[in-house]
């Protein structure tokens, strides 16, 4: 089997994992990779939820988060697949 070069993403369903471009908004930058300043790729495994993406960037089941795959809300169940385009942000107060 061939190993990806440090660095690269493995990103096939084959390979049992997928890989989904994260941005995050507002305070939730502070969950930002060291070095990282905007979007970026996370690798999760094949059949994650929102949730689960989630808890690997660190982001706590009791905290209240927007979310958008694809352009439209998500869930924390709801599935995610590979390329997916996941925007992560706080619901806003104001008036």
């Amino acid at each position: 089997m061939a190993t990806a070069r440090e660095g690269e993403l493995q990103h096939s369903e084959d390979r049992g994992a997928i890989a989904v471009t994260v941005t995050l908004f507002a305070d939730l930058r502070r969950y930002l990779p060291p070095g990282v300043d905007g979007p970026h790729r996370r690798t999760v495994p094949a059949g994650s939820t929102v949730g689960d993406l989630l808890d690997a960037i660190g982001i706590s089941a009791n905290t209240d988060v927007t979310v958008g795959v694809d352009g439209e809300l998500a869930d924390r169940t709801d599935p995610l697949h590979d390329g997916a385009d996941v925007m992560l942000l706080t619901p806003m107060e104001g008036g």
